[in-house]
């Protein structure tokens, strides 16, 4: 494990390892100050405590969002257990087993948010002091592999209130055979990259499914309609840019792909309680 501070941004390589057959590997991030995040096109924006997870070796970079000094830690961890991973760390969660089993070694980014308890912090505080005994100790390995096993039970306990499918990277291929968890992160992933044109019909056609078929797994998956999806993923983009960003609302509303501001106005009124301008007000963290 290792700790970046005392600086503004940096690049961060996760070398390739040689694992052995029933090895696997997870990179952990734990932000302890405002960041930004890039990642291939990817941009996300963290605040302490999240936790970002890749389980391939990858070059990324970090920023300070609000420019103080940026402060994280990066553990790389390395199971020495069978397959599936799942079952052996937190029983039998697709999502983890999806993400820990990648076909054709595509790397996945899991970003886990609303961890204020702060129960993952001191399971990463443990693994730490572990590692500063001793870097080949069997003993300190086995109980590192255990802690970590116990971070990703308790990242999942209630995943579905802490996993950022927005933020999240899952992978593009095999849609119909992962775990609903899966499918839901990419169906939200692509629509997310394409916001202001993307269509219930283009989303069917990119992940080969009939458009009525399309329609009721959104359903299945998010009790929403398509529309209904596309425009909570609008609004949760919108909120992200008025909290960190001074871009005019006209701008915003207009990269959302809304025809009229007026429209936008009256969805997020509805979807969050508040003006556009009162949310910014609130919520805005030292503003880009």
């Amino acid at each position: 494990m290792f700790t970046i501070s005392n600086c503004l941004h940096r690049t961060l390589e996760f070398p390739k390892s040689s694992l052995k057959d029933k090895q696997k590997q997870v990179y952990i991030i734990e932000t302890l100050s405002n960041i930004t995040l890039y990642y291939q096109e990817k941009v996300t924006h963290h605040k302490p405590y999240d936790i970002i997870l890749f389980n391939q070796s990858t070059t990324l970079r970090v920023e300070s969002l609000d420019q103080t000094p940026l402060l994280l830690r990066v553990h790389h961890a390395i199971f020495d257990i069978p397959n599936p991973i799942s079952q052996f760390t937190v029983g039998d969660n697709a999502l983890i087993h999806d993400f820990m089993n990648p076909i054709d070694e595509q790397t996945s980014m899991i970003v886990f948010t609303h961890l204020d308890s702060e129960v993952c912090h001191a399971y990463l505080n443990v693994i730490e002091k572990l590692e500063e005994t001793t870097d080949n100790d069997q003993y300190v390995q086995f109980q590192s592999q255990k802690i970590c096993g116990l971070l990703f039970t308790e990242l999942l306990r209630e995943h579905e209130s802490k996993v950022s499918k927005l933020n999240s990277l899952f992978p593009d291929s095999k849609i119909k055979h992962a775990s609903k968890e899966s499918q839901s992160g990419m169906i939200m992933k692509y629509i997310s990259e394409h916001l202001q044109t993307v269509t219930q019909k283009e989303v069917a056609h990119h992940f080969s499914y009939q458009p009525n078929y399309f329609s009721r797994l959104c359903q299945e998956l998010f009790g929403l309609s398509f529309v209904e999806l596309r425009t909570t993923i609008r609004l949760e983009y919108a909120k992200e840019q008025l909290s960190l960003t001074t871009k005019s609302i006209e701008v915003i509303s207009e990269e959302l792909g809304y025809k009229a501001v007026s429209n936008f106005h009256r969805n997020f009124k509805a979807y969050t309680g508040k003006t556009s301008a009162e949310y910014r007000e609130t919520s805005q963290i030292n503003p880009l």
